[in-house]
């Protein structure tokens, strides 16, 4: 199998299929604002900017500017932490978990109607690939 080949055809296959709507909406869960939404989602606890710039691989000037715009959109809000006043932790508002449910609950209407655009057979394949590829990707490197 040539896998250089495979890789390439892959990319020019992953660059058009982006440009399909339903995937265009699918893939605003998973970058810039709504990202970190759900990251602070699961941090009751909050979070320091510096830890979103590490989980993200962002730059802190990146950073700073997802969290004003959270900020200023009632999404976020940032506080100095109980245990150390001069660290700010940043929090999940009750209208940001709000946002987040509806933006979690259009891309599974979004994903159902990819799968169903491929039909029964081929969204379970497609299903079964991604699993095993995650699952692959886990044993190799369990950090990530």
């Amino acid at each position: 199998m040539d896998y250089r080949q495979n890789a390439e055809d892959f990319l020019d296959y992953m660059n058009q299929f982006y440009k399909i709507d339903l995937i265009r909406e699918l893939n605003v869960l998973s970058s810039g604002e709504v990202a970190v939404l759900g990251y602070l989602s699961l941090r009751n606890n909050g979070v320091n900017a510096g830890d979103i710039t590490s989980s993200f691989h962002i730059g802190t000037s990146r950073t700073a500017a997802i969290l004003k715009a959270l900020e200023k959109k009632g999404l976020a809000r940032r506080m100095a932490d109980p245990q150390d006043g001069r660290c700010i932790l940043v929090y999940i508002t009750k209208e940001g978990q709000a946002f987040l449910d509806r933006k979690r609950q259009d891309a599974i209407g979004h994903m159902a109607d990819f799968l169903e655009l491929l039909g029964p057979e081929d969204a379970k394949d497609y299903m079964r690939i991604i699993k095993s590829a995650l699952e692959k990707k886990r044993q190799k490197s369990p950090v990530d």
